[in-house]
Order: C-alpha cells, then sequence, then structure tokens
C-alpha cells in the first residue's frame, strides 16, 4: 500500500503526515483490505487549507474526495469521512473480484484535456491548452458505469458495454440526473 502525501504553500510536518498516513491506511485495510495506491494533496490558499483524497482501486477507478478547513488537520479529517461514506456506498460492487478482472481488460485510448485561456496581450484571442495522457475505454455495465462516474466526479464516463459491446456514455446532467448515450452504428 502506498500513500503519496505532498503539500503546496505548506510545508507538511512529519507529525501531519504520519498522521495522514495512519488514517489512510486504517481506512483502506477496514473496507478495502488490498494493496491500493493513494494520494493526499494539502493545498494552503490564504487562511483555508484544501485537502484531495484519491484512492486508485483499479484500473481507470478512482474515488476522489475533498475536504476544506482552516486547520490541515480538520481538511484532512472531512476529506476522509467523505471518501470513507463513498468506499462504504459502493462497497459491495467493487468487492465482485471476477467483475473487477473483466474491468483491467480496457481497450486502449487517449483522454485530452481541453483548456482556454484568455491571452494577456491579444484582447479578443484565447489561447487553447491541451493536456493528454494515456486512459481506458472499460467493458463495464451501465450500472458499474454509472458508479465509476459517481465515484470519480467526472462530468462523463465513456465505456463498452459488456451486455452490447457498444460504445456507450453516461454523464452528469444539469438537473443531477444521470443521462446514458447509446451508441448504434
Amino acid at each position: 500500500m502506498s500513500v503519496k502525501i505532498s503539500g503546496k504553500n505548506i510545508d507538511l510536518g512529519i507529525s501531519l503526515k504520519e498522521y495522514i498516513e495512519k488514517e489512510t491506511e486504517n481506512l483502506i485495510d477496514k473496507y478495502l483490505g488490498e494493496e491500493i495506491e493513494s494520494t493526499v494533496v494539502i493545498v494552503k490558499d490564504n487562511r483555508l487549507f484544501n485537502t484531495e483524497v484519491c484512492l486508485y482501486l483499479y484500473k481507470g477507478f478512482v474515488i476522489k474526495t475533498n475536504g476544506a478547513s482552516d486547520d490541515p488537520y480538520k481538511s484532512f479529517d472531512l476529506a476522509l469521512e467523505r471518501l470513507e461514506e463513498r468506499v462504504k456506498k459502493h462497497k459491495n460492487r467493487i468487492k465482485n473480484k471476477q467483475r473487477r478482472l473483466e474491468w483491467t481488460k480496457g481497450i486502449e485510448a487517449m483522454k485530452y484535456v481541453v483548456e482556454r485561456k484568455d491571452s494577456s496581450t491579444d484582447s479578443d484571442e484565447e489561447h487553447l491548452v491541451i493536456a493528454e495522457q494515456d486512459g481506458y475505454i472499460l467493458s463495464l455495465s451501465v450500472s458499474e458505469a454509472v458508479m465509476k462516474l459517481d465515484l470519480t466526479d467526472m462530468p462523463l464516463v465513456m465505456f463498452k458495454n459488456a451486455d452490447s459491446g457498444r460504445i456507450n456514455v453516461v454523464y452528469k446532467r444539469p438537473n443531477g440526473h444521470i443521462g446514458w448515450i447509446d451508441y448504434k452504428e
């Protein structure tokens, strides 16, 4: 099990790092009991500490939570509390080892993040920033794709439908409901 702890605009002390590592490992041992990678990032912004905790469960499955407080310990505790709720909520689906083996057989794909940045020199032009990284299109059922959407806080999840073999997308609608697109050639 590996817990990567880092801070931005803050020097994390030994006691805070040990506390974060101990509590994260306790949560993983209690609910998941497996070798899982996790990252904890604490960012100090003026007087507020923002903590982001990520658990990397399987290829493509990430549980991500945030917490904010005026104390770094409280900020981490809030994020960990939310993480525990999410892990409990999805524990039964996550424990299905046979299905998890199928999740690792994804189709390789590239992910692109496109962000518009205002130009400081030209008043009417905008510049695009494109980030690309490796990703996978996993073979999932619709309910598993919705679970992944909920776990990752992503706006959408593209997947290969395990039942039909077609490419599908589930996404969060503005009203909070889930939308589902089944691509038929």
